[in-house]
Protein backbone atom coordinates (compact mmCIF):
# COMPACT_ATOMS: atom_id res chain seq x y z
CA UNK A 1 0.00 0.00 0.00
CA UNK A 2 2.96 2.46 0.38
CA UNK A 3 3.78 1.66 -2.89
CA UNK A 4 1.02 2.91 -4.47
CA UNK A 5 0.88 5.87 -2.56
CA UNK A 6 4.40 6.79 -3.63
CA UNK A 7 2.64 6.04 -6.72
CA UNK A 8 -0.40 8.51 -6.25
CA UNK A 9 2.17 11.28 -4.98
CA UNK A 10 4.40 11.12 -7.77
CA UNK A 11 1.96 11.51 -10.31
CA UNK A 12 3.32 8.31 -12.37
CA UNK A 13 -0.18 8.35 -14.57
CA UNK A 14 1.38 11.67 -16.11
CA UNK A 15 4.86 10.61 -16.77
CA UNK A 16 3.09 9.74 -20.71
CA UNK A 17 3.23 13.87 -20.88
CA UNK A 18 6.63 13.15 -20.97
CA UNK A 19 7.42 9.92 -22.71
CA UNK A 20 4.98 10.88 -25.37
CA UNK A 21 7.07 14.22 -26.56
CA UNK A 22 10.10 12.57 -26.59
CA UNK A 23 9.19 10.02 -28.96
CA UNK A 24 7.25 12.47 -31.16
CA UNK A 25 10.86 14.49 -31.22
CA UNK A 26 12.86 11.52 -31.73
CA UNK A 27 10.05 10.19 -34.01
CA UNK A 28 10.56 13.10 -35.98
CA UNK A 29 14.10 13.11 -36.32
CA UNK A 30 14.36 9.55 -37.09
CA UNK A 31 11.68 9.36 -39.88
CA UNK A 32 13.35 12.14 -41.70
CA UNK A 33 16.79 10.37 -41.93
CA UNK A 34 18.92 10.51 -38.64
CA UNK A 35 20.26 7.52 -37.07
CA UNK A 36 18.51 5.95 -34.53
CA UNK A 37 20.78 5.62 -31.09
CA UNK A 38 18.43 3.76 -28.59
CA UNK A 39 21.05 4.99 -26.13
CA UNK A 40 20.51 8.78 -26.14
CA UNK A 41 16.29 7.98 -26.19
CA UNK A 42 17.00 5.98 -22.88
CA UNK A 43 18.86 9.02 -21.42
CA UNK A 44 16.20 11.04 -22.73
CA UNK A 45 13.34 9.17 -21.03
CA UNK A 46 15.12 9.40 -17.69
CA UNK A 47 15.84 12.87 -17.73
CA UNK A 48 12.14 14.05 -18.65
CA UNK A 49 10.58 11.45 -16.25
CA UNK A 50 13.15 12.27 -13.39
CA UNK A 51 12.55 15.95 -13.35
CA UNK A 52 9.11 15.39 -13.53
CA UNK A 53 9.08 13.07 -11.21
CA UNK A 54 10.68 14.99 -8.80
CA UNK A 55 8.73 18.41 -10.17
CA UNK A 56 5.57 16.48 -9.11
CA UNK A 57 6.51 15.70 -5.35
CA UNK A 58 7.73 18.89 -5.03
CA UNK A 59 4.20 19.89 -6.06
CA UNK A 60 2.68 17.36 -3.50
CA UNK A 61 5.07 17.99 -0.67
CA UNK A 62 4.36 22.23 -0.68
CA UNK A 63 0.82 21.98 -1.80
CA UNK A 64 0.37 19.73 1.31
CA UNK A 65 1.45 22.43 3.94
CA UNK A 66 -0.58 25.29 2.52
CA UNK A 67 -3.36 23.15 4.06
CA UNK A 68 -6.00 25.22 5.16
CA UNK A 69 -8.74 23.40 4.29
CA UNK A 70 -9.20 19.38 3.59
CA UNK A 71 -8.14 18.17 0.04
CA UNK A 72 -10.56 18.38 -2.34
CA UNK A 73 -10.02 15.14 -4.33
CA UNK A 74 -8.72 12.72 -1.83
CA UNK A 75 -7.39 9.37 -3.16
CA UNK A 76 -7.83 10.79 -6.52
CA UNK A 77 -5.83 9.01 -9.10
CA UNK A 78 -6.60 11.86 -11.89
CA UNK A 79 -7.45 15.10 -10.46
CA UNK A 80 -4.38 16.22 -8.07
CA UNK A 81 -4.88 14.79 -4.46
CA UNK A 82 -2.74 18.03 -2.15
CA UNK A 83 -2.71 15.55 0.32
CA UNK A 84 -1.53 12.55 -1.56
CA UNK A 85 2.32 13.68 -0.12
CA UNK A 86 1.95 14.76 2.85
CA UNK A 87 1.69 11.51 5.53
CA UNK A 88 4.12 9.07 3.36
CA UNK A 89 6.58 9.45 6.03
CA UNK A 90 7.39 10.36 9.43
CA UNK A 91 9.13 13.16 8.35
CA UNK A 92 7.05 15.31 5.34
CA UNK A 93 10.55 16.25 4.20
CA UNK A 94 11.31 13.04 3.20
CA UNK A 95 9.11 13.84 -0.25
CA UNK A 96 10.99 16.96 -0.46
CA UNK A 97 14.10 14.84 -0.41
CA UNK A 98 12.99 11.57 -2.51
CA UNK A 99 11.66 14.44 -5.09
CA UNK A 100 15.40 16.13 -5.15
CA UNK A 101 16.59 12.65 -5.78
CA UNK A 102 14.72 12.24 -8.82
CA UNK A 103 15.38 15.66 -10.04
CA UNK A 104 19.11 15.05 -9.56
CA UNK A 105 18.90 11.67 -11.89
CA UNK A 106 17.09 13.51 -14.44
CA UNK A 107 19.82 16.58 -14.73
CA UNK A 108 22.21 13.94 -14.17
CA UNK A 109 21.04 11.98 -17.02
CA UNK A 110 20.38 15.13 -19.55
CA UNK A 111 23.67 16.73 -18.62
CA UNK A 112 25.42 13.11 -20.11
CA UNK A 113 23.32 13.23 -22.91
CA UNK A 114 24.49 16.75 -23.69
CA UNK A 115 28.29 15.28 -22.85
CA UNK A 116 27.44 12.35 -25.64
CA UNK A 117 26.33 13.88 -28.20
CA UNK A 118 28.46 17.21 -27.55
CA UNK A 119 24.99 19.65 -28.71
CA UNK A 120 25.34 22.93 -26.17
CA UNK A 121 22.35 23.46 -28.05
CA UNK A 122 20.14 20.90 -26.32
CA UNK A 123 21.70 22.42 -22.76
CA UNK A 124 19.77 25.39 -23.46
CA UNK A 125 16.96 22.72 -23.83
CA UNK A 126 17.37 20.87 -20.51
CA UNK A 127 18.23 23.66 -18.63
CA UNK A 128 14.93 25.59 -19.75
CA UNK A 129 12.92 22.67 -19.10
CA UNK A 130 14.39 21.96 -15.96
CA UNK A 131 13.73 25.36 -14.57
CA UNK A 132 10.07 25.63 -15.53
CA UNK A 133 9.68 21.86 -14.09
CA UNK A 134 10.84 23.32 -10.28
CA UNK A 135 9.03 26.82 -10.66
CA UNK A 136 5.79 25.73 -11.44
CA UNK A 137 4.52 24.66 -7.79
CA UNK A 138 8.13 25.07 -5.80
CA UNK A 139 9.24 28.50 -4.23
CA UNK A 140 10.20 31.27 -4.76
CA UNK A 141 8.07 31.48 -8.26
CA UNK A 142 5.20 29.37 -7.83
CA UNK A 143 4.07 29.77 -11.62
CA UNK A 144 0.77 27.62 -10.71
CA UNK A 145 -0.30 29.98 -8.17
CA UNK A 146 -0.08 33.16 -10.53
CA UNK A 147 -2.36 31.88 -13.29
CA UNK A 148 0.43 31.32 -15.73
CA UNK A 149 1.18 27.55 -14.64
CA UNK A 150 -0.36 26.57 -18.05
CA UNK A 151 2.14 28.64 -19.91
CA UNK A 152 5.00 27.04 -18.23
CA UNK A 153 3.15 23.69 -19.24
CA UNK A 154 2.67 24.29 -22.49
CA UNK A 155 6.17 25.36 -23.29
CA UNK A 156 8.03 22.53 -20.95
CA UNK A 157 5.80 19.46 -22.30
CA UNK A 158 5.46 21.15 -25.76
CA UNK A 159 8.53 22.50 -27.43
CA UNK A 160 10.95 22.12 -25.14
CA UNK A 161 10.59 18.18 -24.30
CA UNK A 162 9.80 17.74 -28.23
CA UNK A 163 11.84 20.18 -30.00
CA UNK A 164 14.87 18.90 -27.91
CA UNK A 165 14.52 15.38 -28.53
CA UNK A 166 14.86 16.02 -32.03
CA UNK A 167 17.96 18.73 -31.50
CA UNK A 168 19.40 15.19 -28.96
CA UNK A 169 19.29 13.30 -32.72
CA UNK A 170 21.06 15.66 -34.93
CA UNK A 171 18.02 18.45 -35.65
CA UNK A 172 16.80 17.15 -39.09
CA UNK A 173 12.83 17.09 -39.21
CA UNK A 174 13.21 20.18 -36.57
CA UNK A 175 9.77 21.76 -38.94
CA UNK A 176 7.44 18.43 -38.30
CA UNK A 177 8.52 18.61 -34.73
CA UNK A 178 7.87 22.08 -34.13
CA UNK A 179 4.12 21.56 -35.50
CA UNK A 180 3.67 18.32 -33.03
CA UNK A 181 5.17 20.11 -30.46
CA UNK A 182 2.56 22.36 -30.28
CA UNK A 183 -0.19 20.19 -30.70
CA UNK A 184 1.22 18.21 -27.72
CA UNK A 185 1.58 20.98 -25.43
CA UNK A 186 -1.89 22.43 -25.88
CA UNK A 187 -2.90 18.93 -24.92
CA UNK A 188 -0.59 18.94 -21.77
CA UNK A 189 -1.79 22.63 -20.49
CA UNK A 190 -5.43 20.74 -21.03
CA UNK A 191 -4.68 18.62 -18.69
CA UNK A 192 -3.26 20.85 -16.29
CA UNK A 193 -6.07 22.92 -16.59
CA UNK A 194 -8.59 20.30 -16.30
CA UNK A 195 -6.99 19.26 -13.11
CA UNK A 196 -8.03 22.75 -11.55
CA UNK A 197 -12.03 21.80 -11.91
CA UNK A 198 -12.55 19.34 -8.67
CA UNK A 199 -10.08 21.58 -6.90
CA UNK A 200 -11.79 24.84 -7.20
CA UNK A 201 -13.12 25.42 -3.59
CA UNK A 202 -9.79 24.42 -2.14
CA UNK A 203 -7.56 26.38 -4.74
CA UNK A 204 -9.76 29.40 -3.39
CA UNK A 205 -9.13 28.93 0.38
CA UNK A 206 -5.40 28.83 -0.30
CA UNK A 207 -5.74 32.38 -2.57
CA UNK A 208 -4.61 30.22 -5.50
CA UNK A 209 -5.20 31.93 -8.70
CA UNK A 210 -5.98 29.15 -11.37
CA UNK A 211 -8.13 29.48 -14.50
CA UNK A 212 -10.98 28.58 -13.10
CA UNK A 213 -10.85 30.52 -9.78
CA UNK A 214 -10.10 33.63 -11.78
CA UNK A 215 -12.73 32.90 -14.70
CA UNK A 216 -15.24 30.77 -12.79
CA UNK A 217 -16.57 27.65 -13.41
CA UNK A 218 -18.79 28.59 -16.92
CA UNK A 219 -15.93 30.72 -18.59
CA UNK A 220 -13.32 28.77 -17.57
CA UNK A 221 -15.01 25.57 -19.15
CA UNK A 222 -15.43 27.71 -22.21
CA UNK A 223 -11.46 28.72 -21.92
CA UNK A 224 -10.80 24.37 -21.34
CA UNK A 225 -12.86 23.60 -24.53
CA UNK A 226 -10.88 26.17 -26.24
CA UNK A 227 -7.63 24.87 -25.40
CA UNK A 228 -8.23 21.68 -26.51
CA UNK A 229 -9.64 22.95 -30.07
CA UNK A 230 -6.48 25.28 -30.46
CA UNK A 231 -3.93 22.65 -32.26
CA UNK A 232 -6.66 22.55 -35.54
CA UNK A 233 -5.31 26.25 -36.52
CA UNK A 234 -1.83 25.05 -36.04
CA UNK A 235 -2.59 21.60 -37.97
CA UNK A 236 -4.01 23.25 -40.85
CA UNK A 237 -0.76 25.21 -41.27
CA UNK A 238 0.93 22.01 -40.73
CA UNK A 239 -0.68 20.26 -43.46
CA UNK A 240 -0.20 22.95 -45.88
CA UNK A 241 3.64 22.32 -45.05
CA UNK A 242 3.06 18.55 -45.93
CA UNK A 243 2.07 17.50 -42.72
CA UNK A 244 -0.32 14.85 -41.53
CA UNK A 245 -4.64 14.72 -40.93
CA UNK A 246 -4.40 11.01 -38.83
CA UNK A 247 -4.64 12.78 -35.52
CA UNK A 248 -7.17 15.37 -36.18
CA UNK A 249 -10.35 13.22 -36.50
CA UNK A 250 -8.68 11.59 -33.41
CA UNK A 251 -8.98 15.17 -31.54
CA UNK A 252 -12.02 15.24 -33.16
CA UNK A 253 -13.63 12.34 -31.18
CA UNK A 254 -12.23 12.48 -27.77
CA UNK A 255 -13.01 16.41 -27.88
CA UNK A 256 -16.94 15.37 -28.24
CA UNK A 257 -16.14 12.60 -25.77
CA UNK A 258 -14.49 15.36 -23.11
CA UNK A 259 -17.97 17.67 -23.83
CA UNK A 260 -20.13 15.18 -23.12
CA UNK A 261 -18.52 14.79 -19.60
CA UNK A 262 -18.66 18.43 -19.16
CA UNK A 263 -22.17 18.30 -19.63
CA UNK A 264 -22.81 15.96 -17.24
CA UNK A 265 -20.36 17.21 -14.70
CA UNK A 266 -23.03 20.49 -14.50
CA UNK A 267 -20.33 22.57 -12.54
CA UNK A 268 -20.13 19.40 -9.37
CA UNK A 269 -16.21 19.05 -8.71
CA UNK A 270 -16.57 15.39 -8.00
CA UNK A 271 -17.54 14.93 -11.28
CA UNK A 272 -14.83 16.18 -13.10
CA UNK A 273 -12.82 13.12 -13.39
CA UNK A 274 -13.75 11.76 -15.80
CA UNK A 275 -13.30 14.68 -17.92
CA UNK A 276 -9.59 14.69 -16.69
CA UNK A 277 -9.15 11.25 -17.37
CA UNK A 278 -9.96 11.76 -20.84
CA UNK A 279 -8.14 14.49 -21.36
CA UNK A 280 -5.21 12.63 -20.37
CA UNK A 281 -6.03 9.90 -23.02
CA UNK A 282 -6.73 12.65 -25.29
CA UNK A 283 -2.95 13.38 -25.04
CA UNK A 284 -1.66 10.14 -25.00
CA UNK A 285 -3.87 8.71 -28.01
CA UNK A 286 -3.52 11.74 -30.24
CA UNK A 287 0.71 11.09 -29.18
CA UNK A 288 0.78 7.92 -30.63
CA UNK A 289 -0.88 8.72 -33.52
CA UNK A 290 1.59 12.07 -34.47
CA UNK A 291 4.66 9.49 -33.22
CA UNK A 292 3.42 7.02 -36.12
CA UNK A 293 2.55 9.63 -38.85
CA UNK A 294 6.07 11.46 -37.85
CA UNK A 295 8.08 7.99 -37.92
CA UNK A 296 6.31 6.62 -41.37
CA UNK A 297 5.99 9.74 -42.95
CA UNK A 298 1.63 9.10 -43.27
Amino acid sequence: MKAIAWVRASQTILFEASIVPALAGTAAAVGSGAAFRPEDLGLILLSLVGIQAGANLFKGYYEGLDRSVPPSSPGAWFAFDSGAAIGLTRDPKTVLRAGSVCFAVGIVAGLGLVAITANLVLLAFGLGGAVLAWSYSSPPLKLSYRGIGEISTFLAFGPIMTVGATVAFGGAGVESSAFASLTLGFLAAAISFARYFPNREEDVAKGKRTPVTLLGVRRATRAFVALLLAPYPVGALWLVRGGGILWMPILAVFVALIGLSLRRAGGRSGEYRTAIALTIATHFVVGLSLIAELAFRL
